[in-house]
């Protein structure tokens, strides 16, 4: 989450004390980085931690072959003062499936805001609250600046596993080379695709399929938590469909057995309990849903592409799609002219 914030603290584009604050805190961050050789250099990083900062180069020099925009990325390291380095929050009103939008320049508008302290996040659901809005609060490890800056390694990302850390720079590098505008879910999805399909080719390349296994197994976990999650948002907008001339507090309670019900029937997951037990509301449901994807367009577009090209790769791909949504106005529709595009060619 939080994907675009960087780029809007840093050049304070927005004249509210929300950038102002925001900016100061990032800026601070930002002067702390030091370049990884460095670090590397002194050695007074655990052990663990040097080994992941020379696997980040590995994983870096094979996003560059893979044909992502890396550039100067990732070539700095952020010592954080706690787990995250960024603490968002997502509204939703009780009876609307839909999330609260906030607008930024140039990236349009997007159903989160973030804090570099967990202190503001929480003013802000609390003023949420106020208002009316169910609010879900998150927290990121990374965020990318869409290409505008170096984006550093934070000390946060170094807790992941090997697959999980590759994963992520693969997820972060896509938003690197591919936005849409006002597409949040769309570059959620596309990044989360890639992600998958870089990670296992990496690992293949480097003859560490076992370390596959946990990964896949998640992800077979994952799938079963986003049918879970696409049952439970249709059985909620039926319902609120339904009784849109009863009193809110009905439509509330009604909603609330709908959410209690679906957690009772969760998926008999294997490895990673996606539902787990926390509270879920709108808020939670809405968000989810933008991590949730459902890759299926964007697999059957992938292999329309490869297909037709030779020694095809992901950075190949994503400049057509680019071109294609530009032509469309929108993500999803460019994944199926891409095919039409394929067929016609053929």
């Amino acid at each position: 989450m939080l994907k675009i914030l960087w780029m809007v603290f840093v050049l304070g584009l927005l004249p509210s004390c929300y950038v102002t604050k925001q900016t100061y805190k990032q800026v601070g961050l930002f002067m702390s980085r030091e370049p990884v050789q460095e670090v590397l250099d002194r050695k007074d990083l655990p052990s663990g931690e040097i080994s992941k900062l020379i696997f980040s180069k590995d994983v870096l020099a094979f996003a560059r072959s893979e044909g992502l925009k890396v550039g100067s990325a990732y070539e700095t390291y952020i010592q954080l003062p706690g787990k995250a380095v960024s603490y968002t929050v997502q509204a939703a009103r009780p009876t609307e499936m839909k999330l609260k939008q906030w607008w930024f320049p140039f990236v349009g508008r997007v159903p989160y805001i973030g804090f570099f302290d967990e202190s503001d996040r929480r003013k802000e659901s609390e003023q949420l609250k106020k208002e009316g809005y169910e609010v879900y609060e998150g927290s990121a490890t990374a965020f990318s600046s869409l290409g505008w800056f170096s984006d550093p390694i934070y000390s946060s990302m170094l807790r992941r596993s090997d697959v999980e850390l590759a994963h992520l720079y693969f997820h972060e590098l896509t938003h690197r080379t591919i936005w849409i505008s006002g597409g949040v879910e769309f570059n959620e999805n596309l990044a989360e695709f890639v992600a998958d399909v870089l990670t296992t080719k990496f690992f293949k390349s480097k003859s560490r399929e076992p370390e596959l296994v946990v990964f896949d197994q998640a992800n077979d976990d994952y799938r079963l938590f986003r049918q879970w999650l696409q049952i439970l948002r249709a059985e909620l907008q039926k319902d609120l469909d339904a009784s849109t001339k009863a009193p809110e507090s009905d439509r509330i309670a009604r909603k609330t057995k709908v959410i209690a019900l679906a957690v009772s029937q969760k998926p008999p997951f294997k490895r990673v309990d996606f539902v787990g037990s926390a509270p879920w509301n709108n808020a939670r449901i809405l968000a989810a849903g933008l991590y949730a994807p459902d890759t299926a367009k964007f697999r059957t577009a992938w292999q329309c592409y490869l297909s037709k090209i030779e020694q095809a790769n992901i950075g190949g791909f994503l400049k057509e799609l680019r071109v294609t949504a530009d032509k469309t106005d929108n993500g999803f529709r460019a994944l199926d002219a891409l095919c039409e595009q394929r067929k016609q060619g053929a």
